[in-house]
């Protein structure tokens, strides 16, 4: 069994796949971690560019050991995917992270390590993130001020990466949501399981190939948002009703 996997959703990320496993490899490398020990999941998630076709190629490179692919033949969401990839994990830590080269997998790997060596295994640590621009910055403010009114939930840069936890976690996932809403409704599910939170700082670099698929235009940063509050409503009547039902019980 492998102590460590991290999973990571890409969609038309071609450019960026070999890159990324490679920095991944020599990251665990650097940790002493062995292919038997840590192992990259890539989730296809249902890619219209050469991504399949790059991933069968770098399936039988060196690289082979180190990784495995998920795929997904339509794409119905960066949650839906992400999802599919941690339910296919084993290791008992777990992590996720993006596919854009702005994450870098040596984060999660740290992470890791300070999980596998804390007496307290029910720790969630994430990335808090620098070198960011001021309209992001903006919308994650946006962010975490609806789901502390919304939810109570107390986490500063919800969408930041990486996210490493205790696979126990995943038993507290449900229905989990399709969209951007994904971290949101896994940090939210942590904080009630009693998980503590703890930071990692990382850097946000700008991105070498590809487009962001909610931050490209005013548009798409603007449905964002209103997606992510409307879930956030709709999950707090969903919490409501639920402790209404186990009061009456």
């Amino acid at each position: 069994m492998k102590k460590f996997e991290l999973v990571v959703p890409a969609y038309n990320e071609s450019q960026n796949l070999e890159i990324l496993i490679k920095r991944a490899i020599e990251a665990a490398k650097k940790e002493n971690l062995s292919s038997e020990d840590f192992q990259f999941v890539i989730v296809n998630n249902g890619s219209k560019d050469n991504s399949t076709e790059i991933l069968s190629q770098l399936a039988n490179s060196v690289y082979a050991p180190w990784f495995r692919v998920v795929n997904v033949a339509v794409n119905q969401g960066y949650g839906f995917g992400l999802w599919q990839g941690l339910k296919s994990t084993t290791a008992p830590i777990i992590a996720w992270s993006h596919a854009d080269m702005q994450c870098d997998p040596a984060d999660a790997i740290k992470g890791f390590k300070q999980i596998e060596s804390s007496s307290d295994k029910k720790i969630f640590i994430k990335g808090i993130r620098s070198g960011r621009d001021w309209k992001d910055k903006f919308v994650s403010r946006v962010f975490e001020l609806f789901s502390r009114c919304l939810l109570g939930l107390k986490v500063y840069e919800i969408n930041a990466q990486p996210k490493v936890f205790p696979k126990e976690l995943l038993s507290c996932i449900k229905n989990p949501p399709n969209t951007f809403a994904f971290d949101m409704y896994v940090l939210y599910q942590a904080q009630k399981a009693g998980f503590t939170f703890k930071t990692i700082p990382v850097l946000f670099p700008p991105r070498i190939h590809g487009v962001s698929n909610w931050a490209a235009h005013f548009s798409s940063r603007y449905k964002t948002i209103l997606g992510m509050i409307h879930y956030m409503i709709e999950l707090r009547s969903y919490e409501k009703s639920l402790e209404k039902k186990e009061g009456s019980m």
